[in-house]
């Protein structure tokens, strides 16, 4: 097994698995011949290719070495797309510093026509359809919208993220792609898209968290009475967890499902729930009385409920990034649930609701990454035309200053996400919830501190215009206001925090034991 061949198997693999496997051959007693070099490198080679595929920890398959190269290589037509469209002027969005990734008008090799060719449609079908104002004034979304959606193939990538099911291929997709070719690059540029839309991705929150347990976990029957109406437009769904009492500390929610009969009597209360006053179904987490382990983890089931249910109230709760959210308050009393609509099995919800983590917590750095940019844009425009000391701003050292410490990290941030995305991409579901758990709770934590920084440091440079609501730094503004809510949701910083840093430490400690082995 050559050196090539074991870089390119541990591209699939830990960092600490990858370190273990190009660890310097061990030093020989003399005579140091050659031969005996020789059969010493071949036993370590022998050691790396048996640790890599009998790991019982990483449990990772030895992939075909040239389809991993052909997979990850830029092709000559992808450069010569590249090329041409660079030349050609073709693409319509900012030219601006940092306003757009640099994939758009540099080589990468993640990105190919495919993924150009969605950028370019969503890009156009925001720019057609999509004027927030009115519906952040009357403060909902028509659902006219909602259906073209759905007709225009929105709705299907939005539900099931970086890999669609087989099943959904007849549905539409935006851009006319197959749903075999759909992945996790597909997944970004399109959140990337939708939000240079602003408001517009406020309505799919609950869609893109609420769908997919119901896709993984439900039973087939509940599958195919509730996914095709979602996925026409025709009924709505979100996720709710959170309640006043439990927020990143899941494990201990309040509310009751007692089963009684063919029914779960459901009580308590759910709070900040995006999409919920919007929403028709409630994919909602709850502790039941009927669990078979103890409070705390073994205790939570997953139910969908019916927001039309009687004892279910709900009213709007006014956060500051808008009324499109539609965050909303919910109190159940005494609300019988059918038993056909638990999802998974009874007492087995959290191991659901950690497995959805990774999709939003991903979701929320597409999020955070455009907000950035937007803010790079608009102010790198009044940056260049703001007169100030017989100057423009962007002659002044300092400002530079700013833009260049936003830069480094919103390209630091790019090229982060850009890595996991590929690396789920490569992994089984299960394998990318073991082993990049940890990392995407950091990513998050990174994609909330930078989209901070970046609104902070572009209401400076925009002074009164980044704090007002209308005009040059209207978008500033919103961002600024609403960049909190990429901080709270999906985990707390300082839990996140600590998730990451113990499941490293997992991860390398068993990998030490399992390498102690050979």
């Amino acid at each position: 097994m050559s050196r090539g061949n074991i870089r390119m198997v541990c591209k699939r693999t830990s960092a600490g698995a990858y370190l273990h496997a190009l660890r310097a051959p061990p030093e020989l007693s003399p005579p140091h011949s050659s031969t005996n070099i020789a059969e010493a490198r071949r036993r370590t080679r022998l050691q790396i290719y048996l640790f890599l595929i009998h790991n019982p920890v990483l449990n990772l398959q030895v992939q075909n070495t040239k389809e991993q190269s052909k997979a990850t290589s830029y092709s000559k037509a992808n450069m010569s797309a590249f090329t041409a469209e660079h030349k050609s002027h073709s693409f319509e969005g900012s030219l601006l510093p940092w306003a757009e990734p640099s994939w758009h008008t540099r080589p990468s090799p993640y990105y190919n026509d495919s993924h150009r060719h969605l950028r370019d449609v969503v890009r156009k079908w925001v720019v057609d359809n999509v004027d927030t104002d009115p519906w952040e004034a009357a403060g909902e979304v028509p659902n006219s919208i909602y259906l073209k959606c759905a007709a225009d193939g929105l709705l299907v990538p939005i539900s099931f993220g970086r890999s669609i099911p087989a099943e959904y291929a007849d549905y539409p997709i935006i851009g006319g792609i197959k749903a075999a070719e759909w992945d996790g690059f597909h997944d970004f540029v399109l959140w990337d898209e939708l939000y240079r839309g602003g408001a517009i991705s406020s309505i799919f929150v609950g869609l893109t968290v609420g769908a997919p347990p119901l896709n993984k976990y439900a039973g087939s029957a509940l599958k195919a009475e509730m996914l095709p109406q979602i996925l026409k437009g025709e009924k709505r769904i979100c996720l709710a967890i959170t309640e006043p009492a439990a927020g990143s500390d899941v494990r201990n929610i309040g509310t009751t499902a007692e089963r009684q009969g063919d029914v779960y009597v459901v009580n308590g209360e759910k709070k900040w729930i995006t999409n919920g006053i919007f929403s028709d179904y409630f994919s909602t987490f709850a502790l039941t009385a009927v669990r078979t382990g103890g409070p705390g983890a073994g205790g939570i089931s997953m139910l969908l409920i019916n927001r039309h249910l009687p004892g279910i109230k709900c009213r709007t709760i006014e956060i500051g990034a808008g009324k499109l959210s539609a965050t909303t308050y919910i109190t159940f009393e005494d609300v019988r649930v059918p038993v056909h609509y638990l999802i998974g099995q009874e007492n087995s919800g959290f191991r659901l609701i950690m497995s959805n983590f990774n999709h939003e917590r991903l979701w929320i750095v597409f999020q955070a990454l455009r907000g950035a940019r937007t803010c790079l844009e608009d102010a790198m425009k009044w940056a260049q035309k703001r007169e100030v000391f017989g100057t423009v701003l962007i002659e002044q050292p300092v400002v530079r200053h700013k833009f260049g410490l936003c830069a480094k990290r919103v390209e630091g941030l790019q090229a982060w996400t850009e890595q996991v995305v590929y690396e789920l991409d490569c992994l089984s579901e299960e394998e990318g919830n073991r082993l990049l758990g940890g990392v995407t709770a950091l990513l998050k934590v990174e994609a909330g501190m930078v989209g901070k920084f970046v609104a902070d440091e572009c209401v400076k440079i925009m002074g009164g215009l980044g704090l007002t609501k209308t005009g040059q730094g209207a978008r500033i503004e919103a961002i600024s206001r609403g960049v909190i809510g990429l901080i709270v949701p999906g985990g707390s910083e300082d839990v996140m925090i600590d998730l990451g840093v113990r499941e490293a430490l997992k991860l390398s400690r068993a990998q030490q034991k399992s390498a102690a082995k050979l």
